[in-house]
């Protein structure tokens, strides 16, 4: 009778036993433990809590982690129960093979769950970062409505304010412009009326007016020093109330501030359906009121205008903009700061009065004339 040594036959029992175990579909719950900061009421605070995932398989758990890594996302702002509140979302990154032998070892163990092994990344600026500037909690909002606008002036509205969205402004003078970068069709762009002189023509980046007024007044609100401002040449429809327009150009109409607040400026956009909101967030050092519009003069509109437009199907009429009275109006604004100091400002603005502009489309041909030439056909140079 021969024996065999006792020791390999249990380590290849319990071989057997665990690969067995493996096989089977028996799920165990796979813990991921989450931290988030939140800032909220002017602090910082980290919370902590789970998500427990069933997995019933070493292929089941490679598709979680897939499912479940993500970068991380910004911060944003978030009004809820009219309180403002920072969160932001961490990156997370899992290593495979850490992965699978905290599962392995949970089944060896028999345990019923087990914790998933992560990184964590924090976005570039974290909440902890903007804390640590100042940036702490709302101040003020700006609003406008662009309803009726062309598609290209509202691609170029929501293109704008996209460049401007989680921008960080340092204490100092601000310019839009220089923000804002240079407004070209390789930036995304696109042509739309604009306003030159007493003209309404077509140009590249029509609809930034609009976003310089939002801004404007989120700045106007806050009570940030206006260094400089620009009214546009007629009363704009999509910018009531009047008076707390911003007109830019190009290089050579900016619209400038000054951040004078204890620390740096957060901007966050947001368009919900035509509306264009920018909120401001930083630390409150001073109060605002204001009063206005003030009509002081009046001008009737002029009468209206009538610009070709061979895209347009012959005969038809296309309304661009509207007739507004002419006016000088002022706005004031009242600024009281922490220490006790007020300021009282005035801002004027002079509008020419404007009349509607229409796009006309070919006059359509009467019955029996003959067809016009085609182009080259003879017709002058």
């Amino acid at each position: 009778m021969i024996f065999f040594p006792l020791y390999p036959v249990l380590v290849l029992g319990a071989s057997l036993a665990f690969a067995w175990a493996l096989s089977q579909e028996t799920p165990i719950q796979a813990i991921l433990v989450l931290e988030e900061t939140v800032l909220e009421e002017g602090a910082l605070r980290t919370y902590v809590g789970s998500q427990a995932y069933p997995v019933g398989s070493e292929a089941e758990l490679r598709t979680l982690l897939k499912r479940l890594a993500r970068p991380p996302k910004p911060p944003r702002f978030i009004l809820e129960e009219d309180r403002w509140k920072g969160v932001e979302k961490r990156g997370l990154s899992f290593v495979e093979e850490e992965a699978l032998a905290a599962y392995r070892e949970a089944l060896r163990a028999g345990r019923k769950s087990f914790r998933l092994p992560v990184r964590y990344t924090l976005p570039s600026p974290s909440l902890r970062d903007l804390y640590a500037q100042g940036v702490r909690e709302h101040l003020a909002t700006g609003e406008t409505g662009f309803r009726g606008s062309s598609p290209e002036r509202v691609h170029n509205i929501k293109t704008a304010a996209g460049f401007l969205d989680g921008l960080l402004i340092p204490k100092g003078v601000f310019s839009f412009n220089r923000a804002l970068g240079p407004i070209t069709e390789e930036r995304g762009f696109k042509e739309a009326f604009v306003i030159v002189g007493d003209r309404t023509e077509q140009g590249l980046g029509g609809g930034v007016c609009q976003v310089s007024t939002t801004l404007f007044r989120a700045f106007f609100f806050a009570g940030l020093p206006i260094r400089e401002r620009h009214a546009h040449s007629y009363q704009v429809a999509y910018y009531r109330p009047t008076g707390l327009d911003a007109a830019v150009f190009q290089p050579h109409k900016d619209l400038k501030v000054v951040n004078d607040t204890p620390g740096a400026l957060w901007v966050q956009a947001s368009i919900q359906g035509y509306t264009l909101r920018f909120h401001l967030f930083g630390t409150k050092d001073r109060t605002v009121a204001w009063k206005g519009p003030i009509f002081l003069e009046r001008t009737p509109p002029l009468p209206p205008k009538e610009i070709p437009d061979p895209t347009l199907p012959p005969g038809a009429r296309k309304q661009v903009d509207f007739a507004a009275e002419g006016a000088v109006v002022e706005v004031r604004r009242y600024v009281r700061y922490g220490d006790g100091r007020g300021v009282e400002e005035r801002f004027l603005s002079r509008y020419r009065p404007w009349g509607a502009v229409y796009l006309v489309g070919p006059s359509p041909r009467a019955p029996g004339a003959p067809p016009a030439p085609p182009a080259g056909g003879g017709g002058a140079p």
